[in-house]
This record gives C-alpha cells, sequence and structure tokens, in this order.
C-alpha cells in the first residue's frame, strides 16, 4: 500500500470516529459567517478556492452540502482533503450527506472504480462507514441545511409536514444498513428531492425516478412554519453557481460575483448551491452573515 493510500485511510477513520459521535440530525445556534459549499463532484478546484474563502473569512461554521464524489475524477482527493478539514476543524465543519453518498450511485457513476483503483478494496470497507455515518441535514440560526428537501409524506391521503423532532427518532438507524442503503423514505426524499416554484405541494420527479418528489411553495412554506424554519440551503441540483426560489414561487436566478443581497429579501426562500465543475455553468459558494448572503464563484 502506499503512502497516500495509508494517509487517506488513517485519515478517513479518524473523521468517522468524529462523525459517530454526531446526530443524524442536529439543531444549534451559531455566530456568523457561515460559510457553505454545494456539490463538489470530484473537482478539487472547486474544494481548493473554498478553502481559499475559508482563509479569507474565518466563517465560524464550514457547511457542505453533500455530493463529494462521482462524476470527477479527484473524489479520493477531494475526501481526504475534507477528512483533514474535519480533523483540524472539527468543532465548526459539518458534513451533510447526498445522495451520491452511495456506494450504488458510485458504481453508476465512476467513484467506485476509482476508490478501488487508487486505495484498494479496503477503501470500500471505509466508505461504507463513512457513508452510513454521515448526518442528513442541520439547522443553524433557523436556517436547514439539506442535500435534497422536504420529503413527501402521505396522511389520509394528503400531505403531511415533517417536523424535525421526527428526524432525531432516526438516530437508532444512524450507522447501519437501513441507513446506508436508504431503505427510510423519509431519509431517501430529503437527499433526492428537488424545489418548484411553478407548484403548490408535490409531484412526482419523473426525472429523477420511483420514489422523488418536487416540493412546491406551499409545501416549502408549510414545513419552515411548522419548524420556526426561515431558510432551505441545499445542493443537489445543476445550477448556474446558486439560485433562488422565492417564497411565492418565484425565482433569482442570475448574480454577479461577489454580490450580496437581504435575507429579508429571500425570507421562507429555498436557496440551490452547486460547487462542480463537471457542466458548462459557474461553480459556487455562498457566506452567509446575519442579515446579507453573498455569492461567491469558485
Amino acid at each position: 500500500m502506499d503512502r497516500f493510500s495509508k494517509e487517506f485511510l488513517k485519515n478517513a477513520t479518524d473523521a468517522i470516529e468524529i462523525l459517530k459521535k454526531r446526530r443524524i440530525f442536529e439543531k444549534i445556534e451559531s455566530k456568523y459567517p457561515l460559510a457553505v459549499i454545494g456539490d463538489i463532484h470530484g473537482y478539487t478546484e472547486s474544494l481548493e478556492n473554498f478553502e481559499k474563502i475559508i482563509h479569507d473569512s474565518s466563517p465560524n461554521e464550514i457547511i457542505f452540502l453533500g455530493d463529494y464524489v462521482d462524476r470527477g475524477f479527484e473524489g479520493v482527493e477531494v475526501l481526504n482533503e475534507i477528512f483533514n478539514l474535519l480533523i483540524n476543524y472539527k468543532d465548526k465543519t459539518i458534513l451533510i450527506r447526498g445522495n451520491h453518498e452511495d456506494l450504488n450511485i458510485n458504481k453508476e457513476y465512476g467513484f467506485y472504480e476509482e476508490l478501488i483503483s487508487k486505495i484498494g478494496k479496503e477503501g470500500i470497507n471505509t466508505i461504507t462507514l463513512f457513508y452510513s455515518n454521515l448526518p442528513i441535514s442541520i439547522s443553524i440560526n433557523n436556517i436547514f441545511f439539506v442535500h435534497g428537501g422536504i420529503p413527501y409524506i402521505k396522511s389520509n391521503d394528503k400531505p403531511a409536514i415533517l417536523k424535525l423532532e421526527d428526524i432525531y427518532s432516526l438516530d437508532k438507524i444512524k450507522g447501519k444498513k437501513e441507513y446506508l442503503e436508504f431503505e427510510n423514505n423519509v431519509l431517501f426524499q430529503m437527499v433526492w428531492n428537488d424545489p418548484d416554484g411553478y407548484i403548490d405541494w408535490f409531484e412526482p420527479n419523473y426525472v429523477r425516478g420511483d420514489g422523488v418528489f418536487y416540493y412546491g411553495k406551499k409545501a416549502w412554506n408549510e414545513f419552515m412554519n411548522a419548524n420556526n424554519i426561515d431558510l432551505i440551503v441545499r445542493g443537489h441540483e445543476i445550477v448556474d453557481g446558486i439560485h433562488i426560489w422565492k417564497q411565492d414561487g418565484t425565482f433569482i436566478n442570475k448574480f454577479k460575483n461577489n454580490q450580496r443581497f437581504y435575507l429579508d429579501q429571500i425570507y421562507k426562500g429555498v436557496i440551490t448551491v452547486f460547487s462542480s465543475r463537471y457542466h458548462i455553468g459557474r461553480a459556487g459558494s455562498i457566506l452567509i452573515y446575519k442579515d446579507e448572503i453573498e455569492f461567491i464563484e469558485l
């Protein structure tokens, strides 16, 4: 085994021990700013540029929205650096699980072969532990961070609204096969569902596949009202760096680098952050301040 493989496995093991102590969902208060990066998908350049932002802004929380691997060819290197960040800044580095933190998906989109090629079969067991111990979401200062979004829960043939307290009960499956393979429908949808301001409640998302839904403006407003949430920040979709659905279902999708806007302009809205470079658009990140959000290209 070469030196890098040993380093990767050691860092992964240390990171997993930190993640084992974290709940599947947490609700915390923090000082600002908060630095947020979306889907990286195996592009080290995006992560390196984000680390420069971290160095310059000294955020109180560093939030990763999932989808660290697949598509790009440097997923192992991306994960190794993320492990280092978690180990060195464990009190403020937050890792959230995305739909590509799934070995079945990795077999389709490239990371499985990359991992075996660079690390060997030992890497599979280690990554399995990593995936199965990643939190699903977090709420910071009444901002809900998640990879995909809110789930469609059926009750008496009508959509019911997820209560954040109910996620705590799923702590018992964190680290187990049920969580690793997304056998729980609520957790599955939290990493797969997408917002759509043109609809009110929920509609099947046939592009994504069976069991995946779009959630509309009434759905996300009801969710936020029921859980004292002011804003949803998520990844998962290919956008030009950043896209915002406002409370009323209208959207904003054209931003200049370093552009700021007031939080009260997007109160009860949904922000998508996309940070990979495999598409034709920009890779983006955001800094969240007490009253403003800044968009920064990566």
